[in-house]
């Protein structure tokens, strides 16, 4: 239920912006780009992190949801409002006066969301996975069938504007009516004092993560055409990230915090979901990015074409992805929101530097930037998780060796039918696509059959 959760929106998202990419211009897609990085900068400075801190507790009581619900919404409110009195000087500071319109409306998230809070928390704690992926069915077509309404009226780029608000609403109605938990006058602050120090570190590692430094920067010194195609290039990276390794986050955090007081278990359970990452996640990375000048000006328009080379090296960073954010649910999972906290802010500092050092080389010096920082520090965090789980790194390197190795057979498979077909027609990609998933598919049979048909099984008895 929860791979449904991620599979319904990358769907929706997917028409969507096939449909919207062919009618609206890189610069355009900068300008709702730049509106949603504002936004989600305000919006991370919020106890979002708080809803975290409600699935790892332990000891859960009902004072705790009601001074967390009262906490969120009072707090989206007070953004919204700051939100809409700023946004009128930082437009006109920044010479984007499309920023004054956008913001606006994309900033009634900020009340949306922060209500939504403890019924996700709810849901997610009791690992309730079919709501959620009602929840997300119902507002994926909801937005689905009001960005398209709103672009055939012909309002371009307010398209992505509504459906993403629409879905916000959306989905915050659907998860209260998915909980029987409501909530009462008042504020426990004993309540609030137990979820502090985990809620405030989370809320904290969410600020540094929401923030996305790169488009703010990019968006800046760069302008929205090279914006639009950085955006479009991270919008792909993310619709795959979210449909490989989406539930496998979700599910593995509460798994894992249930897990805490049993090491070996615990040890167990996050090298199954590493490898099954891996196993999900490398070919659809590797591939896309052997295939990504040939799908991009089919798919969505030649006018598309400059963010060949920021997808491919998005897909880099994919690899890592679909490892890290199961490491980010370990040391959650292990109280530690402090020592991940410290992790994000080094690596936006990182980011930021990065941005500022290499933007004047283009977008796609940019993204290669970043896509060799974050292979950098990578290890680093492996050898910290090691220690948490008493894990050896050439153990937990081992995890990663199947898929690899068949990940090679099919590179291989798959340029040499483009040597021998070209890459010109739809024909020639589908042919590539199909010969490349085989010559995986046979390669990891082969060299991890045994452990596949151990895991499928222990899936088939939860």
């Amino acid at each position: 239920w929860s791979g449904v959760n991620g599979l319904l929106p990358a769907i929706s998202g997917l028409i969507i912006f096939l449909v919207v990419s062919r009618v609206i211009s890189p610069a355009e897609f900068g300008f709702v780009s730049f509106a949603v990085a504002v936004v989600s900068a305000i919006g991370a400075f919020s106890p979002g992190g708080f809803g975290d801190a409600l699935v790892q507790r332990l000891d859960l009581g009902p004072e705790h949801l009601n001074a967390t619900f009262w906490l969120c919404l009072a707090w989206g409110g007070g953004l919204y409002a700051l939100t809409v009195l700023l946004i009128g000087p930082i437009a006109g500071f920044l010479g984007d006066p499309m920023l004054a319109e956008l913001v606006p409306v994309v900033g009634l998230r900020l009340i949306l969301d922060l209500a939504a809070v403890v019924p996700s928390a709810i849901l997610s704690r009791k690992m309730q996975f079919r709501q959620m992926a009602v929840r997300t069915l119902v507002s994926s077509i909801v937005s689905l069938v009001v960005c398209l309404a709103v672009l055939w009226l012909g309002y371009g780029l307010w398209a992505l504007v509504i459906s993403q608000l629409i879905g916000a609403v959306v989905v915050c109605l659907v998860s209260w009516l998915s909980v029987s938990w409501r909530p009462s006058w008042g504020i426990d602050r004993q309540s609030l004092r137990e979820l502090m120090r985990f809620g405030g570190f989370a809320s904290a590692s969410r600020l540094i993560t929401t923030v996305n430094v790169d488009q703010l920067l990019i968006g800046t010194f760069l302008g929205a055409t090279a914006l639009g195609l950085f955006s479009f290039a991270r919008r792909i990276f993310l619709m795959l990230n979210d449909v490989l390794t989406g539930a496998l986050a979700s599910v593995s955090y509460p798994l894992l915090s249930s897990l805490q007081a049993e090491p070996e278990k615990l040890r167990e359970a996050y090298l199954a979901t590493t490898f099954l990452s891996s196993v999900l996640s490398f070919p659809i990375f590797i591939g896309t990015a052997l295939i990504a000048d040939q799908i991009i000006p089919l798919a969505f328009g030649s006018q598309w074409q400059g963010a060949t080379l920021a997808l491919q090296a998005f897909c880099s960073i994919g690899l890592l992805s679909c490892i890290g954010i199961l490491q980010a649910s370990l040391i959650r999972a292990k109280g530690r929101a402090d020592w991940w906290l410290w992790y994000q802010i080094i690596q936006q500092a990182l980011t930021a530097g990065v941005v500022l050092g290499l933007y004047p080389f283009g977008v796609s010096a940019v993204v290669i930037g970043i896509a060799a920082k974050t292979w950098l520090v990578w290890p680093f965090v492996a050898m910290l998780v090691g220690r948490m789980l008493d894990l050896s790194f050439l153990r937990y390197f081992a995890q990663f060796a199947a898929p690899l190795l068949a990940c090679l057979a099919m590179a291989a498979v798959v340029l040499g039918v483009r040597h021998g077909m070209g890459a010109e027609s739809v024909s020639a990609l589908v042919a590539q696509i199909v010969a490349g998933a085989v010559a995986y598919g046979a390669v990891l049979l082969l060299v991890a059959g045994r452990r596949l048909q151990a895991l499928r099984a222990s899936l088939r008895k939860t």
